[in-house]
């Protein structure tokens, strides 16, 4: 049991990455019967590769998939039944963000980041969309510079522990951007960001993977048919030659980190496996 805050926590990680593995089986068997595409990524590819498993100190699974994909997933709500809730920044209007979760419905898990957003607050796994990657270096900086501006206009507000110059150019972003011209922006974004055709890369405009200057890209041919690994018991699709692509992102990933840095990187406030967040909220 987590020690921080410890009345509200009424789980282990064990409890918690068995509740994210139950929703990624559900994502695999609508991915399989509708045809789309998903790739195990992150902790989630090199815990499958290094443990065919969780990473043991790891609590989240990640996901990459095709943002047309991810485009033809947000259709299907009704075969992930009641038990699941597909959250993107369309179904969950306070959930401001381009990536899209899925989370149990019966389950609580409120981060010191989302504390206070009335947003659904499920146990949940993370869908990251991936786009063509410019062929030409400038393409990739301007498309990038476009991400951060798109990112932080579906956010709509300024980003945590990103410096003082993001900071700082966020408020003028938000500040020149809002009401209907921010909606129009986004969608000149989201356009500008979809339409490369020529890339013989792809990449993912979040997290670590992409800086103001840089962002890791992955040859396609690696995320080509889907590649089926093990991952605690069962068989999910990883990028076609996982090897080259955890290669790229971490480096010698076969070799574990030092002790202090085994452990879990999300901070509850909250989390119960057993009762949904507006069951424990009336509590």
């Amino acid at each position: 049991m987590y020690t921080e805050r410890k009345n509200f926590m009424e789980a282990s990680v064990e409890d918690i990455q068995q509740v994210q593995l139950n929703i990624l089986k559900k994502l695999d068997e609508v991915c399989e019967k509708n045809e789309l595409r998903y790739y195990l990524a992150f902790g989630t590819c090199l815990g499958a590769v290094r443990h065919k498993g969780f990473i043991p100190w790891d609590d989240d699974i990640d996901v990459l998939m095709p943002i047309e994909d991810v485009d033809r997933l947000l259709t299907l709500q009704k075969e992930f039944d009641d038990k699941y809730f597909i959250q993107s920044r369309h179904s969950d209007k306070n959930f401001q963000s381009i990536i899209v979760r899925i989370r149990d419905n019966n389950t609580t898990c409120i981060e010191k980041d989302e504390e206070g957003l009335d947003i659904h607050h499920g146990i949940y796994i993370d869908i990251y969309p991936y786009y063509n990657s410019p062929s030409s270096k400038a393409g990739l900086l301007i498309n990038i510079w476009r991400s951060y501006i798109y990112r932080i206009l579906v956010a709509g507000r300024v980003p945590y522990n990103h410096g003082s110059i993001l900071k700082t150019g966020s408020k003028l972003i938000l500040a020149i951007y809002c009401g209907d011209k921010r909606k129009k922006k986004i969608k000149k974004l989201e356009c500008a960001l979809r339409n490369v055709k020529d890339g013989k890369e792809i990449l993912d405009y979040f997290g670590q993977d992409v800086t103001l200057f840089g962002a890791i890209t992955y040859d396609k041919k690696w995320f080509a048919e889907p590649k089926k690994v093990e991952f605690a018991g069962h068989l999910f699709s990883a990028p076609t030659e996982p090897e080259k692509y955890l290669a790229k992102r971490y480096g010698d990933f076969m070799k574990l980190p030092p002790l202090e840095e085994q452990k879990h990187h999300h901070s509850y406030v909250m989390i119960d496996v057993n009762k949904s967040y507006e069951e424990i909220l009336k509590e």
